[in-house]
Order: C-alpha cells, then sequence, then structure tokens
C-alpha cells in the first residue's frame, strides 16, 4: 500500500510541475501573442490602456498581482499574470504600449 501511495504522490506531483509549465511555454513569444492568448479575452484586442507608458503599465500589472484577497476581476488577472516572468510582464506591456 505504501509503494502505491508513493506512486500516486509522485504523479501528482509530476502532474503540478507540468501544469506550472504550461505559462514558461509561453516565454518565446512576443507580447502581442502573450497579450492575445493571456489578456485579450478581458481586455479586448484594443485596450483602454492602449499607449500608455510602458512603466506605467508595469506599475498596474504589479499592483494587481499585489492585491490581498483579490476577488473578481482582480483575482482572475492575478492568476493570468503570478506565473509570468518579469521578461513575459514586459513584453505584454510593450505591445500595449504600441497599441495606436
Amino acid at each position: 500500500m505504501a509503494v502505491f501511495a508513493d506512486s500516486i504522490k509522485l504523479m501528482l506531483a509530476a502532474g503540478l510541475l507540468l501544469a506550472g509549465t504550461a505559462v514558461v511555454a509561453y516565454s518565446a513569444d512576443s507580447g502581442e501573442e502573450l497579450y492575445t492568448k493571456l489578456c485579450s479575452g478581458c481586455h479586448s484586442p484594443s485596450p483602454a490602456m492602449k499607449g500608455k507608458p510602458v512603466d506605467a503599465l508595469l506599475a498596474g500589472m504589479d499592483r494587481v498581482k499585489n492585491i490581498s484577497n483579490a476577488t473578481g476581476a482582480a483575482a482572475r488577472m492575478q492568476q493570468v499574470l503570478q506565473p509570468l516572468t518579469p521578461e513575459q510582464t514586459k513584453s505584454i506591456a510593450t505591445y500595449i504600449n504600441g497599441l495606436k
């Protein structure tokens, strides 16, 4: 029985590791690809924040990531932002900045 339990634990750990790599697969994508895949469902292809400075966009993303007890849209955005690397968030912000 202990061997079976250990096997289950290993399978669960492997599944969690694979689930955690889903966003990492986006690392080579452009800001446009990341935005389209992760953000445009809520923010539309032409978001209200288009053209804003990259630093302001990054600050906004950081604020959302750091909200404690987030609910609703903020909680959904946290789920998208938390696993992204700083390079990925900057890529998204740079893309949004370039929209006209």
